[in-house]
């Protein structure tokens, strides 16, 4: 099961950029949204999550999210705080600096599920590694992925988000569920824990996928 979850960018949106996002009606708005997300010094210090979503499929979702999880696990420079010995004083410095990089991981959400419900040991493995994650992307959150039993589905969903919320560890979820329509098909409660501390981005717009990969047989040479 550990080939379900992705500990790096997978190659179809390694190289996606931002300007990529061409079908939304309001793309400034999104990228203005994107950029305070990723600028917010305290981003990762506190555990700040990231909800987006749209109504129609096919509007550019899953690749926003991979995106930004990208820019998260890019390596930076760290700079330290030294003491210089002669004098006591403390200074930044490059000496005292490291490289930086924030592990990720992307699943499903159906996939999660799956972990859930099954008991075999490289599953309890990707359950955990799927809460333990420093950051994590939860993939497609929509009434396609729940199970047959959406209450055993409801009780993972909030011990999953309660755990990494106590600890600080920032969540981006894709979901073609509006807040309005989630909390109807998750309840209140479990909305007001599942969606503690998110911010939010819609992506408004219809299904970009026909312009993006046109049927290669219909190409005239």
């Amino acid at each position: 099961m550990s080939h379900l979850l992705e500990q790096s960018i997978p190659p179809l949106y390694a190289n996606w950029q931002l300007n990529q996002l061409v079908g939304p009606d309001n793309i400034e708005e999104i990228k203005q949204k994107v950029s305070q997300y990723l600028n917010d010094p305290n981003l990762e210090l506190n555990g700040n999550n990231l909800y987006v979503y749209s109504v129609e499929n096919g509007t550019g979702k899953t690749s926003l999210a991979y995106y930004i999880l990208g820019e998260i696990h890019k390596p930076r420079f760290v700079f330290k705080h030294c003491q210089r010995p002669e004098t006591h004083e403390i200074h930044l410095s490059t000496e005292c600096s490291q490289i930086d990089i924030t592990p990720i991981v992307a699943v499903k959400f159906a996939n999660y599920l799956k972990f859930c419900n099954d008991y075999a040991q490289d599953c309890k493995l990707a359950k955990k590694c799927v809460e333990l994650a420093p950051f994590l992307l939860l993939d497609d959150v929509s009434p396609w992925a729940n199970s047959s039993n959406l209450q055993i589905d409801k009780r993972e969903f909030v011990l999953l988000m309660m755990y990494r919320r106590e600890h600080l560890l920032p969540t981006i979820i894709t979901s073609n569920l509006v807040p309005e329509a989630f909390e109807k098909m998750y309840g209140a409660t479990v909305t007001s824990k599942v969606l503690e501390n998110f911010s939010y981005i819609q992506i408004q717009g219809g299904d970009i996928r026909p312009a993006i990969y046109p049927d290669q047989f219909n190409e005239v040479e």
